[in-house]
């Protein structure tokens, strides 16, 4: 695959990047701050990044997609987020991430239906290689198999997450004339004012006092994570399609044990970098998206 090919899967590739490390950062912030802060703060912080960025684009949304904006932004951000700590909070981490992978699945199936995405045999092959490359990954010398699982509370509310953001990958298709940086910056300024009457009133309100390397988490997960994160997410949408957008998700776990190695001296195994090959080779053939055969 040469340079030109590549280049459009750029942003992609970023956005696995900068999600794949947001679980170190999730962590030092979620020991200091409330969920809903964490996200109240983001978002808040996402749409200042963005700002700029916004009043050199115009600003104001397209006409007609005001309202497309609010409902990604509480489908996408708002929604998808609240379910995702809810699935935290109710079952075992190893289970939501299993089912987190499931939705580069998801939303190629709904990109078939509703946008006529075409799935052809290295999609299918890809998304299996790498769905079973994250559950292996997940479970490698882990001892958790035991322990999870997938009928509970936790696990709907993990679902409810995933369909949250396949909808939202699908939907965002349609801001057609809306540039990303605007669109981005809205659903960001949306979802902080939908989030911080919660943040302030739940349970110890947003931690003034919380540590240095809490805030810089924060700032981390709102510039960059929030920020830059769905703003690249948006323009591989436009360039490549909902479903090749969808299928680098998988990519994440491997960063986030990767980062996780490097910050919190964590181990990683030989069978680990194993299953992470095993990934990565599935989000190849998933973007790659040809037929290997042909079938009469």
């Amino acid at each position: 695959m040469g340079s030109a090919a590549v280049r459009p899967y750029l942003p992609i590739l970023c956005v696995m990047v900068i999600w794949g490390s947001m679980g170190v950062f999730s962590t030092y912030a979620l020991a200091e701050f409330s969920p809903m802060a964490v996200l109240c703060l983001r978002s808040g912080l996402g749409a200042l990044t963005l700002l700029p960025f916004a009043l050199r684009a115009g600003l104001r949304p397209a006409r007609g997609e005001g309202g497309l904006l609010a409902g990604l932004a509480l489908l996408g951000v708002v929604l998808c987020n609240y379910f995702y700590f809810r699935a935290i909070a109710l079952t075992h981490l190893t289970s939501v991430a299993i089912i987190y992978a499931l939705g580069p699945i998801v939303t190629a199936a709904l990109a078939a239906v509703i946008l006529q995405e075409t799935i052809r045999q290295t999609r299918l092959i890809g998304m299996a290689l790498a769905f079973l490359g994250v559950v292996a990954l997940l479970l490698t010398g882990t001892g958790e198999a035991a322990k999870l699982t997938f009928a509970g509370r936790g696990e709907a509310a993990e679902l409810l997450s995933v369909l949250c953001l396949a909808v939202y990958t699908i939907f965002s298709r349609r801001l057609k004339h809306t540039p990303a940086a605007c669109g981005v910056f809205w659903m960001m300024a949306v979802s902080f004012a939908v989030t911080l009457p919660p943040a302030l009133l739940s349970q110890g309100g947003i931690n003034l006092q919380a540590s240095p390397k809490a805030w810089l988490s924060i700032l981390y997960l709102g510039g960059f994570c929030s920020g830059f994160g769905y703003l690249l997410q948006q323009r591989s949408i436009a360039l490549v399609g909902a479903s090749a957008s969808a299928a680098f998700l998988n990519g994440i776990s491997p960063i986030t044990i990767l980062t996780a190695a490097v910050f919190l001296q964590e181990p990683v195994s030989l069978p680990q970098l194993m299953c992470m090959a095993a990934i990565l080779l599935g989000v190849a053939l998933n973007a790659a998206n040809r037929n290997l055969l042909t079938i009469k």
